[in-house]
């Protein structure tokens, strides 16, 4: 199971959110591992909780681009290309591996979309967390 947790917020309510609906898809994808039974066939929603992620992944990346480019963020560049690397590992997906050991295939995804979140949230968005509220971001 993965809970949100105090420490991950940044003190801007509409980026905390997201991080925190970004959490909540990848949480379906735990929860249904958790659950699956042996020999279950759960591909279909996996494909489409990975769908969800990349959707709901690539609208943040959007929102906080934006920012960056409009308040001319320092680190604009290396955090960008963050974003782009982890959209690309997540498209490059090898699918048909997912539906030849489902559950196995899926805790890797999960464990990988895990530790990526949080790493990024705590080391690269706490980074612009103060020009942000120093900008009035809320």
């Amino acid at each position: 199971m993965i809970k949100w947790d105090a420490q991950y917020e940044l003190g801007i309510s509409t980026i905390d959110e997201q991080h925190k609906e970004l959490i909540k898809i990848t949480g379906r994808l735990s929860d249904l591992l958790t659950n699956a039974i042996e020999g279950d066939d759960i591909y279909d929603e996996m494909v489409t909780i990975i769908g969800a992620v990349t959707d709901y992944t690539v609208y943040h990346f959007q929102f906080e681009e934006e920012l960056f480019n409009k308040f001319d963020y320092e680190y604009k560049d290396s955090h960008i290309a963050e974003h782009n690397k982890l959209i690309d590992e997540i498209r490059s997906l090898d699918l048909r591996a997912v539906d030849e050991d489902q559950v196995v295939y899926g805790k890797k995804i999960l464990k990988f979309l895990i530790t990526w979140v949080f790493k990024h949230i705590t080391g690269s968005d706490f980074l612009y967390k103060n020009l942000f509220v120093e900008k009035g971001i809320a």
